[in-house]
């Protein structure tokens, strides 16, 4: 009897390995893609923390070294003797799709510079700008005819104290990885004032803050987590006597909107209000944001005043600057918004009508 239940249970088990096994093979007949995973999820959980060398090596061949040179006598190749600058970037997509900073690339007035990326296996192909944001340091470069690895992409929301490595071309000595962990998030910025300087105050970046080494070079390379998934694209780091372990990276679902906004439309489309908030006056404000400059060919010009509070915009409080800046730069140009707004202790209403941002920057 007991004989039996055993062989019974002996038979139920072989047939049920036996149906798991045609099962898997089948998967992997008709999506091959399915086993791939499953062995990049299985060595995942086998890794070990006694090193990074998977996530670099998974995320490294899909960082390039961004060079901007005079091409050669054959306009095929950079005059190496003319490289003015160098920087990284990342590949998004294997049809040739490249995100970097905006301050990496030449500006309008160079007509003679040409983009050069070379891979981690050397190989260099001249890169075209497919468009530029200066707000978020954003620029998505195309090289054609050709196909690249693309970098794995977190879907995880970055948390303060994750560990974090950055990987890029530092003061051109080539592919390098440093680590850190990350110092904070949700650091805003306005964009860069000049190609060398960026605003670090309430904006729309929301920037991540990491102690990673960002040394000049990397620029538009990744900062990755220990999975080798990137988190950010590496863009400004303050510097100073008494500073150290200050970057910022630009998170990357943010870098993901801008370029398929990019991708659509060769710019990001953003409202223009005209205006800028008066700093001295905010600091501690929680009931509205004060203005102190009107742009004279802004929207704003001639409704708005020095020193009028808004509080409300289509009937949303604003508390701060930042809550200011997403409603304007969510809203498209030629859309009218209502503005609530407190002048000589009393309560005015106006529509004003959005421009489009000019993300121009004077070299």
């Amino acid at each position: 009897m007991k004989l039996k239940q055993a062989q019974k249970k002996f038979i139920s088990l072989f047939l049920l390995c036996t149906a798991g096994i045609i099962i898997g093979i089948g998967i992997l007949f008709f999506k091959p893609g399915t086993g791939k995973k499953i062995g990049t999820f299985l060595n995942e959980i086998a890794m070990t923390n006694d090193g990074y060398s998977y996530a670099v090596g998974k995320a490294a061949p899909s960082v390039v070294n961004i060079y901007v040179a005079n091409l050669n006598e054959n306009y095929t190749l950079p005059d190496n003797s003319s490289i003015t600058s160098s920087a990284s970037g990342v590949i998004m997509d294997k049809s040739g799709i490249i995100v970097t900073n905006y301050h990496v690339v030449p500006s309008g007035n160079e007509p003679n510079k040409s983009i050069f990326v070379q891979t981690r296996e050397g190989k260099v192909y001249q890169a075209f700008v497919v468009g530029c944001d200066r707000r978020t340091d954003i620029a998505v470069l195309r090289v054609n005819n050709v196909t690249l690895q693309p970098i794995s992409v977190s879907k995880k929301e970055v948390r303060i104290g994750d560990i974090v490595l950055a990987i890029g071309n530092p003061n051109n000595l080539g592919q390098t990885v440093t680590h850190g962990i990350i110092s904070a998030t949700a650091r805003s910025g306005t964009g860069l004032v000049t190609r060398d300087q960026m605003n670090i105050r309430d904006g729309i970046q929301e920037l991540i803050q990491t102690d990673a080494p960002i040394n000049q070079g990397n620029s538009g390379g990744a900062l990755i987590n220990t999975k080798g998934e990137l988190v950010g694209i590496n863009t400004a780091s303050f510097s100073g006597a008494n500073t150290y372990g200050i970057g910022f990276s630009v998170p990357v679902k943010l870098v993901s909107e801008v370029m398929d906004e990019i991708i659509r439309h060769g710019k990001v489309e953003r409202g223009y209000l005209g205006i800028a908030d008066d700093e001295t006056k905010n600091l501690g404000q929680n009931n509205g944001v004060t203005i102190g400059y009107v742009d004279p060919l802004g929207p704003a010009f001639g409704i708005l005043k020095i020193g009028d509070v808004i509080t409300k915009v289509d009937d949303i409080p604003i508390n701060n600057v930042k809550s200011l800046i997403y409603l304007i730069s969510k809203s498209k140009p030629g859309y009218s918004m209502k503005f609530e707004i407190i002048r000589n202790n009393a309560t005015k209403v106006y529509k004003i009508t959005l421009a489009e941002d000019n993300t121009a920057v004077i070299n």
